[in-house]
């Protein structure tokens, strides 16, 4: 039997609560292990030498936790606990913190900087393998990214706009001013079509969120995920994505999420209570986030229908850039009714 990728732990998260990092975000400090975190790192490298049946890779030192991938050969050690496993960990590793701490130092604190707390996942599955690990391997850059921009990251539940209907639990996490452009528009890319069938409503919603508009979104279906995929990689894009579920207390966003909210690209926004699940998707609440959608960016949406005929119904006449708008936040782009941004449509839900 091969070995068996059974855990990755986080010893000590978080349970002193948000310090600053690294001498306000400073990539060069945040490289220095303190002596802490060079005798953890020698503890998890002679793991094998101690016990053939473990190998801890995917090594990543924090200021206050360690993140790292526990390999276990359950022929060599049948009778394996790893909660007995993590507890040893703590026990034996050194009480102080991994990393260089905040730059000026706080003072000492009355309590070992590691906390008696920890994270386990087995995993039997390659995908999740394969997350867990660029979850890890990317936890330096989001720390920076928080401590940098620590307000993009704020879960702000019972969120409250002019824009959003109150008799929906709003919650939203990101770049808030976003909800202030005036040129909104929603995006319903179809799933019951290729992608490639869609190309002209995909490089639509991109081009015209180059040109400054903000799209608004699920990005669930195929042709979605294009548009959010190319949003990324367009410098000057930005948008907000709807989701059809409740932001949880513990939001953790993804590494690209992540990203996007440290550069002020993305809004994340929810219209359920939290105890809503992220999985599984549900077909009637992404109903109900496609209809929220639509009202949220208003009636000056004009139907795109991508999923009744193989082509599009471009606007007419094209939509001027948002720099000719006029007449102050509450103004559309030149040109009259007909410059208001396209709706893409979609019939169908995930």
């Amino acid at each position: 039997m091969p070995p068996a990728p059974t855990a990755g732990g986080e010893p000590g998260a978080r349970g002193h609560g948000p310090r600053p990092l690294h001498g306000g975000g400073n990539a060069e400090a945040y490289a220095e292990l303190l002596p802490a975190g060079e005798a953890v790192l020698a503890w998890l490298k002679g793991l094998h030498a101690r016990n053939p049946a473990l190998v801890a890779s995917d090594r990543v030192v924090m200021p206050d936790h360690v993140h790292f991938v526990l390999i276990v050969d359950f022929d060599r050690d049948p009778g394996f606990q790893p909660l007995a496993f993590a507890h040893r960990f703590m026990e034996e590793v050194p009480k102080d913190g991994g990393r260089c701490p905040p730059s000026p130092p706080p003072a000492a604190p009355t309590s070992p900087l590691w906390e008696p707390a920890y994270w386990v996942a087995l995993s039997f599955s390659g995908r999740q393998l394969s997350a867990i690990r660029r979850y890890i391997r990317h936890n330096p850059a989001r720390a920076l990214w928080k401590a940098e921009h620590p307000d993009r990251f704020v879960r702000h539940a019972g969120f409250r706009h002019p824009l959003l209907d109150p008799a929906f639990s709003w919650s939203a996490c990101g770049d808030l001013t976003l909800l202030g452009s005036p040129f909104l528009f929603p995006v319903r890319l179809t799933r019951r079509r290729p992608v490639e069938e869609q190309e002209g409503a995909i490089a639509e919603a991109v081009e015209r969120a180059r040109l400054g508009m903000v799209p608004v979104c699920g990005f669930l279906s195929p042709a979605e995920k294009e548009v959010q995929r190319r949003l990324r990689a367009e410098p000057r894009a930005r948008w907000i994505k709807m989701v059809p579920h409740g932001i949880p207390p513990r939001f953790d966003p993804s590494v690209e999420d992540s990203r996007a909210f440290a550069d002020g690209r993305m809004l994340v926004l929810s219209s359920f209570p939290p105890e809503v699940p992220v999985s599984p998707i549900s077909r009637e609440n992404c109903q109900l986030m496609n209809a929220r959608i639509l009202r949220l960016c208003g009636p000056a949406a004009e139907a795109i229908d991508t999923s009744k005929d193989g082509g599009l119904r471009p606007p007419s006449p094209p939509v001027s850039p948002p720099a000719a708008a006029t007449g102050g936040s509450g103004a559309a782009a030149t040109g009259g009714s007909g410059a208001e941004p396209p709706y893409f449509e979609n019939q169908s839900m995930p």
